[in-house]
């Protein structure tokens, strides 16, 4: 230990020490992608290298700090920490965007000790810096350090305000995320207002205000008699939709005939939608009189079929295979995952049916666009496939439901029930783990870790170069400059160590120790 108690900074100086510092940090930033964890991180960083006894990050919210990450508090002590701006050294701090070093907080008029953590009566100092991106304040950083010395309080706020500008950028992040997620919450508090619970149709899950949408929708749907197209991605649920509007007490007891096009030639689905010759076989459209008719993947369906059935739409008649007028009152629900408007510039869709057809359209979102509802569903999902298993799985780990949740689902809601589905064949436990998960949410990739991009060109011997000056400068701050002693340390010759340091543009003598 060096003086006043503070942890000594070893043979690499006091220059080595601050490069130790900051060159962990860089490191945390870079590898950690959940802001919350990256903002402890660093503080257990300064708690092991400074020795302080508290630290803190807050974010603004309004007129207000709130204390989203710490070291060394208790759960009510981050509670109590709330300040208002202007409020005390911490919101003075954020008031003014102007760094405060307070050497004993038992002689400051100022300093609140709002969470209760600590003891005046004790010579403790309190170092607390703005956070800043652009121009707008987001937050302050904050450390206690017991009985300092002028010196060592000096060199940490400048330490402090270097950190600050560093995770700035990740700060912004949590900040825009908390911001968003206030609107949405706000968003979604008057959805549900209007929205009352009889909206919701039964089995469905999803709170998201895209989803709420799609119920008040659904609503107006079964309400009414006009044709209906829903939309949305493959495996967003445009069946579920249907079945939806069909099982409300409207519709429940009335005919429903569903007819897959995808897997259909225009001549078929005509047959199967119109009749036949065969008088015995009447079409979907006279059985479901009264009732509705599901035209499933109905995106490609030829412009003859188009015509005709854009004639039932607007006079709700159509020509039956003898050539007499037929009447019906069948409602049609169309779906597709298609992007019409591109078809019908391309001529594959005739504007008119496309203008018919989308009058009253429902637009399902795609998973990766209702993230919030991954855990709902996938805890669904797993009741579902345990029960019809016959295995007792309670639950998803943690680290298992973090990849659900951070994994793209190309394949959406359908890919994500064939998930849990595998999981619950697979997993030999009471616990869904990351390991009983495909194999593609286990890719840097779907978890979003890959220090690669797709879509851009990979510099391999950059990328190398930038590992090697980061390794060989790591050992010159810790040998104060000795190229010799970090040759040593690193295990490589005196001579290759000075071509590379050659190579690389680093200048040893920028670490030496100064005595």
């Amino acid at each position: 230990m060096s003086e006043s108690g503070n942890r000594s900074t070893g043979k690499g100086g006091e220059r080595g020490f601050v490069v130790g510092v900051l060159h962990e940090i860089s490191k945390a930033v870079v590898r950690m992608k959940d802001v919350q964890a990256l903002l402890r991180e660093v503080l257990d960083i300064l708690h092991r290298q400074m020795n302080l006894t508290r630290g803190t990050v807050t974010l603004r919210n309004g007129d207000f700090l709130v204390i989203c990450a710490s070291h060394g508090l208790s759960d009510d002590e981050i509670k109590r920490g709330v300040y208002r701006l202007g409020e005390g050294v911490t919101g003075d701090v954020a008031a003014r965007g102007v760094s405060r070093v307070v050497p004993d907080i038992s002689k400051s008029d100022d300093f609140l000790n709002r969470t209760g953590s600590r003891e005046i009566n004790s010579k403790t100092a309190f170092i607390c810096v703005p956070i800043i991106t652009g121009e707008s304040l987001i937050g302050t950083l904050s450390i206690d350090r017991i009985n300092p010395s002028p010196y060592v309080l000096r060199r940490d706020l400048r330490l402090l305000e270097t950190i600050a500008n560093i995770i700035a950028e990740a700060v912004g992040v949590l900040y825009l995320e908390m911001a968003e997620n206030e609107k949405l919450t706000a968003e979604n508090r008057r959805l549900r207002e209007r929205i009352d619970s009889r909206l919701r149709p039964k089995s469905a899950i999803g709170n998201c205000s895209a989803m709420l949408k799609v119920y008040e929708l659904i609503d107006k749907a079964a309400a009414g008699m006009s044709h209906i197209l829903i939309r949305g991605e493959a495996g967003t649920g445009k069946d579920f939709t249907m079945r939806a509007i069909a099982s409300t007490p409207a519709w429940r007891n009335k005919p429903l005939e569903i007819i897959d096009c995808s897997s259909m030639r225009d001549s078929l689905i005509d047959s199967a939608l119109f009749g036949s010759s065969d008088a015995s076989k009447p079409g979907a459209l006279k059985r479901a009189d009264g009732g509705i008719v599901y035209l499933d993947s109905m995106g490609l369906i030829g412009p003859q079929l188009q015509l005709k059935l854009l004639g039932y739409m607007s006079g709700g008649s159509f020509q039956g295979p003898g050539g007499e007028r037929v009447k019906s009152s069948a409602r049609i629900i169309a779906s597709t995952s298609g992007n019409l408007e591109s078809r019908m510039k391309s001529g594959i869709i005739r504007p008119d049916f496309y203008y018919q057809i989308t009058t009253f359209s429902i637009n399902i979102p795609p998973l990766r666009e209702r993230k919030k509802d991954i855990q709902a569903l996938a805890r669904f999902f797993l009741q579902k496939y345990s029960a019809i298993q016959n295995k007792k799985i309670s639950s998803i780990s943690p680290a298992a439901m973090n990849m659900l949740c951070t994994y793209h689902w190309p394949g959406n809601v359908r890919e994500l029930e064939n998930c849990i589905e595998r999981a619950v064949l697979i997993c030999a436990g009471q616990s869904i783990i990351e390991s009983d998960l495909p194999p593609s949410l286990q890719t840097p990739q779907s978890t979003n870790t890959s220090k690669l991009k797709s879509n851009s060109n990979i510099d391999f011997a950059k990328m190398r170069s930038d590992f090697e000056r980061e390794i060989i400068v790591e050992a010159l701050a810790a040998n104060g400059g000795n190229a010799a002693a970090a040759a040593r340390q690193l295990s490589v010759s005196r001579r290759i160590l000075n071509y590379k340091i050659s190579k690389l543009g680093i200048i040893p003598k920028t670490y030496k120790i100064e005595r």
